[in-house]
């Protein structure tokens, strides 16, 4: 049992002047902290040469329609975790789950490598299976952590943790970027391997370090359900979770449907150069290596200097909000000015937002629901229908090159008009996270009497 005499350490006092934070929760916070850079740094070398990787085999919408397969395998795989994750949430250490996860994709990682050191073409594979990764390993550890801390500690401490994922995030797109051509695609896959099987291995020493004040409450023990679909139908039976369903959905198809757009002007300017073989992939790896990294890097601002503010001055529920009408505003403004830079920009700050002040919204919204939702819902809702939309927007641009023809302009449109879509949604679920709030403190009094 964890045990502190009440008394901050060095360490402690200088994050006091961060955030709010309690004697004895600074070991915890600095292991989760280095954990998701880790995990972050390692996701985002894979991240940058992805695209590069994709789009030098072939076609903007090849790389659409590779989106569309990842939410049909997800939809596969649903039952496999979902059995997976009751073997190992018996066990009395909640992080061998998710080390368990780790250490396969890891491996996935060094298959890939060897692989591209043999020349095979890997850029579709390649692609569909990050976005796997992405989701799952991703969704699954910010589970992990509110496994790990009450919601009470949460809401305190998540915003400094998510600072770690996004200095990662801008470390790992600028090793990408001048790695490149000094290590190639298969010693950056290498590297991403190794730092995810050193951050599975701090996921146990993550949760041991959690004071016994700021854990979790144990909730009893769930059944595993017979049928993994029924996961989905439970889901959709809770307003408050089928509403954030709807807004991920939604969320992801108009980001999804941004880069695609952006891909067209890439690989259009690419062919205006000239470029082909080694020199438009290198091309292509260094405008997303700097596309990528000015997007951690204002989103590693907004973390830092803007999320705590923000949540403190509206609220977690009202934070939701930000995105949507960002991304109203922004295409509506590239409807009118279709330029390349102008997209570009517009989609570096949507980005940022979204991996700062939406992230961490997103993953609070989680808190004060049990530990079912927590893991099966938000793994459901984070992976098959974040993916969902991705199904979505494949078939959309499907639809609309083959049969209609529609070009950059309507897709700007189409993704103006579900942005306001988006905003209605986010003011409900606003309205549901503060009636959940209401609840947590009425029954947090009676227990206080």
């Amino acid at each position: 049992m964890d045990k502190t005499d009440g008394k901050f350490s060095r360490f402690e006092l200088l994050l006091s002047r961060v955030v709010k934070i309690q004697a004895g929760e600074g070991k915890s916070i600095a292991l989760h902290f280095i954990t998701l850079f880790i995990l972050m740094f390692s996701y985002y070398l894979l991240k940058v040469i992805r695209d590069p990787l994709i789009l030098s085999e072939s076609t903007a919408e090849i790389k659409s329609y590779s989106t569309s397969v990842q939410a049909c395998l997800l939809l596969l795989i649903a039952p496999l975790f979902s059995k997976v994750y009751f073997t190992y949430s018996q066990h009395n250490d909640h992080s061998r789950f998710i080390r368990v996860v780790m250490l396969f994709f890891s491996s996935n990682i060094l298959i890939f490598a060897m692989l591209s050191y043999l020349d095979v073409s890997i850029g579709v594979i390649f692609y569909i299976w990050l976005g796997v990764f992405s989701v799952v390993v991703i969704a699954l550890y910010w589970a992990f952590c509110a496994d790990c801390y009450s919601t009470e500690a949460g809401n305190r401490l998540f915003i400094l943790i998510a600072v770690g994922g996004a200095i990662g995030a801008w470390v790992g797109s600028q090793c990408a970027g001048w790695s490149y051509e000094l290590i190639g695609v298969s010693g950056i896959m290498i590297l991403s391997s190794v730092l995810l099987m050193t951050a599975a291995i701090l996921t146990g020493y993550c949760y041991q370090s959690v004071p016994c004040q700021s854990k979790s409450i144990p909730s009893p023990e769930i059944a595993p359900l017979d049928k993994w679909y029924l996961a989905i139908f439970k889901l959709l039976k809770k307003p408050y979770l089928s509403l954030i369903a709807a807004f991920i959905v939604l969320v992801n198809f108009i980001n999804s449907m941004g880069e695609y757009i952006l891909a067209k002007f890439v690989v259009e300017f690419a062919s205006v150069l000239e470029l082909a073989g080694d020199d438009k992939q290198l091309y292509m790896t260094e405008f997303y290596a700097g596309y990528i990294a000015w997007i951690t890097l204002f989103g590693l601002v907004l973390q830092i200097f803007v999320v705590a503010r923000i949540f403190k001055w509206i609220g977690v529920g009202a934070s939701i909000l930000i995105l949507p009408t960002l991304m109203m505003f922004n295409y509506t403004l590239v409807l009118y000015l279709p330029i390349f830079a102008l997209i570009k920009w517009t989609l570096v700050v949507e980005n940022s937002v979204n991996y700062s002040i939406q992230n961490t919204t997103r993953h609070a919204l989680f808190l004060p629901i049990n530990r079912e939702d927590k893991y099966i819902g938000k793994n459901v809702i984070e992976g098959f229908f974040y993916r969902f939309g991705d199904l979505l927007y494949g078939g959309a641009v499907a639809i609309g090159v083959t049969f209609y023809g529609v070009d950059k302009i309507g897709f700007i449109m189409l993704n103006a008009l579900l942005a306001f879509c988006c905003c209605l949604i986010a003011f409900k679920i606003r309205n549901y996270y503060r009636a959940l709030e209401d609840e947590m403190d009425i029954s947090a009094t009676k227990e206080a009497d």
